[in-house]
């Protein structure tokens, strides 16, 4: 794979090797004990949505506890030829999507179709996409090819990083007393491409795409909760030389660099180059 073509629009898919997998084994664990009472992939889907968020955020606190983990991406960072000493990762996000979700309340604007940079992420962000548990073709997301070199209207101008931290930031719990001022981005037109990738795929699998697409999450519909891994990643040279996709219609403000760890120290970025990134 070449990294640099992520930002002409090519998309990969492809398989981790035993050696990745046996680093992301503990998050398999977690969802096991915390839906400890049957299946939990069903048990996930069966709760109240609450109840969910809870159980959501225990399991994402001991992922963020566990440095090990992000150990599996030493193994595909050689693969793809990219220096380990070069990567910034924000935290690993463990995402559940219950059987129906997109029948409960407040839900629709979690799946907007959307671009990462309408959420004031950097422009080069590339997204790793891992299936925890099985995925089924149609429930997973969708990706929009057609648009990475077309702009749509949509109202990200209206996005401000530090009001959305303020407001209870990513994957915050719906009871966050100020959940009600969060802006989601949005197309202001019917997206209609006609090929349209949907992504799916079962533990073991990747999918690799710049965050610039637009894309957006589909109806889970296979009858149980689909579990994935998200990882964003910036690549340290290319993020100070301004590398990557054309922004075409991002309006947001602010950054999330901030919060790009390196992969190996923890240290973020240069501040000039962070700040080179707020509007």
């Amino acid at each position: 794979m070449d990294i640099l073509s992520l930002y002409q629009g090519k998309t990969y898919k492809g398989s981790l090797s035993n050696e990745s997998k046996s680093f992301l084994n503990p998050i398999h664990n977690y969802i096991q004990e915390e839906f400890s009472k049957g299946i939990p992939t069903n048990v996930s889907s069966d709760i109240s949505y609450p109840e969910l968020q809870t159980s959501m955020a225990n399991i994402r606190s001991r992922i963020y506890e566990n440095v090990s983990i992000k150990g599996f991406l030493f193994p595909i960072l050689e693969e793809w030829k990219v220096d380990a000493n070069d990567v910034y990762v924000d935290l690993f996000r463990l995402r559940c999507v219950p059987n129906g979700f997109h029948t409960l309340e407040g839900a629709k604007s979690v799946q907007y179709i959307h671009r990462d940079p309408w959420y004031a992420n950097p422009q080069n962000q590339i997204n790793l996409w891992l299936p925890i548990t099985n995925v089924e073709l149609g429930s997973g997301f969708s990706v929009y090819p057609s648009y990475f070199g077309k702009p749509i209207q949509n109202n990200s101008s209206l996005f401000e990083y530090e009001h959305w931290k303020e407001t209870g930031g990513f994957q915050t719990n719906t009871t966050h007393p100020r959940i009600g001022e969060k802006i989601f981005p949005k197309p202001l037109e019917e997206v209609k491409d006609p090929n349209p990738l949907s992504v799916y795929g079962d533990f073991g699998d990747y999918f690799i795409f710049a965050s610039h697409h637009l894309h957006g999450t589909n109806d889970n519909t296979q009858g149980y909760s689909r579990f994935s891994l998200e990882v964003r990643l910036v690549i340290g040279e290319h993020t100070k030389h301004h590398l990557g996709p054309k922004n075409i219609d991002n309006g947001s403000r602010g950054t999330t660099l901030y919060e790009m760890k390196h992969l190996v120290t923890g240290e973020i970025l240069p501040s000039e180059v962070i700040q080179s990134y707020v509007n």
